[in-house]
Formats: C-alpha cells, sequence, structure tokens
C-alpha cells in the first residue's frame, strides 16, 4: 500500500515538472527570446481632399491592401486576408459653450461604393467590404456631403470590432490606417484651438488627437 502510494505521488510530481504536462503559456512553443510589437499602416487615399466643399458634393476615399505587409520597424511579412473590412465614420463639430465637440453625424451624409461592397455594420457609421483579388484588396467610395457644417471623419480598417492585431510566431502587429497628412485638413486645429476632439455626452470618449493618422476634416458650405 505505501509503495502505491509512493508511486502515485512520483508520477504526479513529474506531470507537474515535465515540460509535455504543462498548460497556459500560449508562447511555450515559439521558443521565444524576444517579443516584438510592431505596427503596419493600411493607407487610405482621399483623392479631393479639399479645404471646403459644397452641399451634394462627393468625398472620394479609396485604399489598396496587399498581402505583404510592411511593418514600420521589422522585416515584412505575409498575412492572406479573407475578409477586410472598413468603417468610416463622421462627426459633426459643434460648440457646447465650454469648446469643440464632436456629435454624431450619421445623417448628414449618404455613403456611396464603386469597388468593394457595403458592410452589414453594428456599429456608427458606414461599413465597407474590400473585393479581393489575391494578393490586393480594394476598396474605393464615397461621402455625399448633405448638410452644412465643419466635420471630422474617422476611417479603421478591421477584422472585427476589435482593435485590429495580426499575431505571428513571437510577434504581434497592430494596424492603423494612415492617411497622408496633406490630405487631412489639419489646419483646423489651428481654427478650434484644440489638440484633442471628443465625442459629445459619452464620457468625454476621446476621437482624435492632432497626431492621429487616420482622420481628416472636411467644411462643407
Amino acid at each position: 500500500m505505501k509503495n502505491s502510494l509512493l508511486l502515485i505521488v512520483v508520477i504526479g510530481f513529474y506531470m507537474i515538472v515535465t515540460p509535455a504536462f504543462q498548460c497556459g503559456d500560449p508562447y511555450q512553443g515559439d521558443n521565444c527570446t524576444n517579443y516584438n510589437t510592431d505596427t503596419v499602416l493600411i493607407p487610405t487615399d482621399i483623392s479631393n481632399h479639399l479645404n471646403s466643399i459644397n452641399i451634394y458634393d462627393t468625398i472620394k476615399f479609396s485604399s489598396k491592401v496587399n498581402d505583404t505587409l510592411q511593418p514600420r520597424n521589422s522585416s515584412q511579412f505575409v498575412y492572406p486576408f479573407t475578409a477586410l473590412n472598413s468603417n468610416i465614420q463622421a462627426f459633426k463639430v459643434v460648440n457646447n459653450g465650454s469648446g469643440p465637440i464632436l456629435n454624431y453625424a450619421n445623417i448628414e451624409f449618404n455613403p456611396l461604393v464603386f469597388e468593394g461592397q457595403f458592410q452589414n455594420y453594428f456599429n456608427q457609421g458606414f461599413g465597407f467590404l474590400y473585393n479581393r483579388n489575391e494578393p490586393n484588396n480594394f476598396l474605393k467610395g464615397g461621402l455625399v456631403a448633405g448638410r452644412s457644417g465643419l466635420y471630422l471623419c474617422t476611417v479603421n480598417t478591421n477584422n472585427n470590432y476589435y482593435e485590429f492585431v495580426i499575431y505571428q510566431t513571437c510577434s504581434q502587429y497592430k494596424i492603423f490606417n494612415f492617411i497622408p497628412p496633406t490630405q487631412q485638413q489639419k489646419q483646423y486645429w489651428d481654427s478650434l484651438g484644440v489638440s484633442v476632439l471628443r465625442l459629445n455626452g459619452n464620457y468625454n470618449q476621446e476621437i482624435a488627437k492632432k497626431s492621429d493618422m487616420n482622420y481628416f476634416f472636411v467644411r462643407v458650405n
């Protein structure tokens, strides 16, 4: 009996200390000495990036994403996109008495799609699905202005509702949208006198900072 009990204890100890029986370490199989974190920029081009437009004018945007991605600080890698989505959200810049703040502007614009598809989106804003022609993904669309005012539009490409992160062996890559600074109309920050814009009445949620890369301003006359 004592021998059997001793044998059970020995086997239990062996299971604990032997790597084959250990669970819970997601990176154990990678044998990583260093875990790399980097960023990848997804380009979006605003083709008619004017300081101001008129009602019924169309803001046109386009994006081409190749499956070969180039991180900012490491080597390129291939990630086959099976479904690439983009969300464009328009906000109207208003003044609540204490300074500029943002309201949702979902009815002030009508979305168009020239290449790609409309996406049923469970969040605010307009959802689009890229057309895929391996190894490239294409999206072309527009927003038709319906009401006057100053607007800020954000662009977020994603594979789901949450933060877009690609995991590779020993690495993770955060995906961000990039609109060229010359198309962002950043001069409006000076006239607003702030460097951060927040959502009105929603716990002061931060929507855009002057240093962000995924937004643009447009004034509709």
